[in-house]
């Protein structure tokens, strides 16, 4: 018996986070990987009839987001996580509840995605590539002690962000609002 689709769609936002990060894992863009978990969903639509329950979709999604970052990774010619360490990712994610994605990866998440400009770059040099500063301030024509204070301003950013993101989660209050 297959799902019907609004469930399908239900399953997939409710476990967005999880099917992003392996594409974000993949290609270190939060941007690309969310365009990713879009055209998921589309592609999900699409096959609707192939799934049999909640757990089949996500399975799929996981899937489908690891290739589809793979295929993105190879046209612009990164290094991609060896398969082993996909493999494991994969397996934690299909098999961690929701509980398991907290508030704080979600505000992460979301604050990776407002980096812009040369910070965003440096970020990239230094995540993506493994470059170290001494490396990054060579490409960026900066000395090595600007390239550690920008990663410094910018991991503080991200910081306060994020307490900003988990500052607007909403807490339950005993007896309700009036």
């Amino acid at each position: 018996m297959s799902m019907e689709r609004d469930a399908i769609v239900q399953v997939l936002l409710r476990e967005r986070l999880r099917i992003a990060s392996i594409a974000t894992a993949i290609i270190r863009d939060v941007h690309a990987a969310d365009d990713i978990f879009q055209q998921i969903v589309l592609q999900a639509l699409q096959a609707s009839e192939q799934f049999s329950d909640p757990h089949h979709v996500l399975a799929w999604g996981l899937r489908a987001a690891r290739h589809r970052a793979l295929d993105l990774a190879n046209r612009r010619a990164l290094v991609p996580l060896p398969d082993e360490v996909l493999d494991l990712m994969e397996g934690d994610w299909s098999e961690a509840t929701p509980d398991a994605w907290s508030d704080q990866a979600e505000a992460l998440h979301h604050c990776l995605g407002l980096v812009a400009g040369p910070a965003l770059e440096v970020l990239r040099m230094r995540y993506t590539e493994g470059l170290t500063a001494v490396a990054i301030a060579g490409k960026v024509r900066r000395t090595a002690d600007a390239v550690y204070q920008m990663l410094s301003r910018t991991h503080r950013a991200l910081r306060r962000c994020v307490e900003q993101e988990l500052s607007r989660v909403e807490v339950p209050i005993k007896g309700g609002v009036s």
